[in-house]
C-alpha cells in the first residue's frame, strides 16, 4: 500500500494537490496527527487568526469582546451556583471542593469563546504578540485591539453580572451569599499587591496554553478537551484571571461584599499586568523561541544548527528533520510576508505598516503564498 493510502481514506484529494514529497519544501513540521497542527504550522494559523482580529473595525471588536465577557459571566454564574450551594461546614472541612466546582463549570466560558465566538482580553495578549514577534502586526494596532477588547470585556462582565447575576437574586440566600462574600474578600483583600501580581502571570499562561491547544486541534472533541484542563488548573491553583476577576468581583460587590471600587482596581491592576506578562512572555516569546531558535540566537550560543548525518543513524533522522524544518520555516516566512502586504493594502503603508524591515532572503517566494498554504500542507503528512 502506498503512503497516500496508507495515510488518507480519500486519496483521490491528494492525487487532485499532486504532491510531490520529493520536494523539501513540501515536508511541513513535525505534525504528529492529522487532528492536531504544532511548530510552524501552529504559529501559522495564530498569525492568520492575529491578522483577522486586526483587520476588524473597532466597533466590531468591541461587540465580540462584549461577547466574551458574556460568556465569561454566564460560565461564573454557573460555577458560582455549583460552588456556592456546598454546606458551609463542608466547605471548611474540604476547602478544594468549590474550587474544583468553579473550575470544572467556569471553563465552559472559555469553550462558548473559541466555539462559538468573542474576543478576549488575555488570549489575545498572547495572540497579538505573536503577531509583533513576526512583524504581521504593527503595535499601534495592537495595542488599540487590546485596549478595545479589555473595555469590551468590562462591559459585558458588568452587564451579566447585574441583569443576570444580581437582578435575578440568584445568591441571596445561604450558603450562596457567605461563599460569594468570601471569595470576592480573598481577592481584593486578602492578598498584598505583588501576590496576586505573581499569581496572575501562570493564570494567563494557563489560559493562552488552552487558547494555543485549542487553536491547534481540527476538531470540536480535541478542541473541548483542550481548553478544558488548563483552565481547570489554574481555578483550583487559586490564580488570578483579569477577565474572570471582573465578574465575580463585581458580583459580590453588587451582593454587598464589604469592600470597596477601589479594592477592586487594586486587585485588577495586578492581575492585569500580571496576565500581560503571562500571555505575551511566557507563552508568545517561548513559541517563537521555539519555532525560530536558528535565526535568533547567535552562532557562538549554538544556534540550533543541524546535527552533521552519517555517524549515528539517530543523526540522520535529526538533519532530515531539521532540513524538513528549514523548508517549511522558509514557507512560513514567506507567508508572514504576504499577511503584512495584505495589512499594507488595508491600512495604506508599506512593509504592513509595521514599521520594520521585510526580509527579503527567503528561499520560497513571498509571492502565490496565500493564507492557509501550510495549514493546508498539514494533511499531505
Amino acid at each position: 500500500m502506498d503512503r497516500t493510502n496508507r495515510h488518507h481514506p480519500h486519496p483521490a484529494e491528494d492525487d487532485a494537490d499532486s504532491d510531490d514529497t520529493s520536494s523539501p519544501s513540501k515536508f511541513p513540521m513535525m505534525s504528529t496527527s492529522h487532528d492536531m497542527l504544532s511548530g510552524l504550522l501552529l504559529e501559522d494559523a495564530i498569525l492568520q487568526n492575529a491578522f483577522k482580529k486586526i483587520s476588524n473595525p473597532l466597533d466590531k471588536t468591541f461587540f465580540l469582546a462584549v461577547l466574551a465577557g458574556f460568556w465569561v459571566g454566564l460560565g461564573g454564574i454557573a460555577a458560582l451556583s455549583v460552588a456556592g450551594g456546598i454546606p458551609v461546614d463542608v466547605r471548611n472541612a474540604w476547602p478544594f471542593l468549590p474550587k474544583l466546582c468553579i473550575g470544572l463549570f467556569f471553563s465552559f466560558a472559555l469553550h462558548l469563546i473559541l466555539l462559538y465566538g468573542g474576543e478576549l482580553f488575555t488570549g489575545n495578549v498572547m495572540v497579538m504578540n505573536i503577531g509583533l514577534l513576526n512583524r504581521v502586526t504593527p503595535p499601534s494596532r495592537v495595542a488599540l485591539n487590546l485596549l478595545t477588547v479589555y473595555l469590551g470585556n468590562w462591559a459585558g462582565c458588568l452587564l451579566t453580572a447585574y441583569f443576570f447575576a444580581y437582578k435575578t437574586e440568584l445568591f441571596v440566600a445561604e450558603p450562596y451569599h457567605s461563599y460569594l462574600s468570601t471569595l470576592t474578600l480573598s481577592k481584593i483583600t486578602g492578598h498584598g499587591w505583588g501576590v496576586l501580581f505573581l499569581r496572575a502571570i501562570p493564570a494567563n499562561t494557563l489560559v493562552c496554553v488552552a487558547v494555543v491547544l485549542g487553536l491547534a486541534s481540527r476538531d470540536a472533541a480535541g478542541k473541548i478537551l483542550a481548553l478544558y484542563f488548563p483552565v481547570v488548573m489554574f481555578v483550583v491553583s487559586s490564580f488570578e484571571h483579569c477577565v474572570a476577576n471582573m465578574f465575580f468581583i463585581s458580583t459580590g460587590l453588587m451582593y454587598g461584599a464589604p469592600s470597596t471600587i477601589g479594592r477592586l482596581w487594586f486587585n485588577q491592576s495586578a492581575a492585569f499586568l500580571g496576565n500581560i506578562v503571562g500571555g505575551a512572555f511566557v507563552v508568545a516569546l517561548s513559541m517563537h523561541l521555539m519555532n525560530h531558535w536558528v535565526s535568533i540566537l547567535p552562532d557562538a550560543l549554538g544556534g540550533g544548527k543541524p546535527l552533521e548525518a552519517g555517524t549515528v543513524a539517530a543523526h540522520d533522522v535529526e538533519s532530515t528533520r531539521r532540513a524538513r524544518d528549514f523548508a517549511t520555516h522558509d514557507e512560513a516566512a514567506a507567508h508572514k510576508v504576504q499577511l503584512r502586504r495584505s495589512l499594507s493594502m488595508s491600512m495604506g503603508t508599506r512593509d504592513g505598516g509595521v514599521g520594520l524591515p521585510v526580509r527579503r532572503s527567503l528561499s520560497v517566494s513571498s509571492r502565490g503564498v496565500p493564507p492557509g498554504t501550510l495549514s493546508k500542507e498539514v494533511s499531505r503528512v
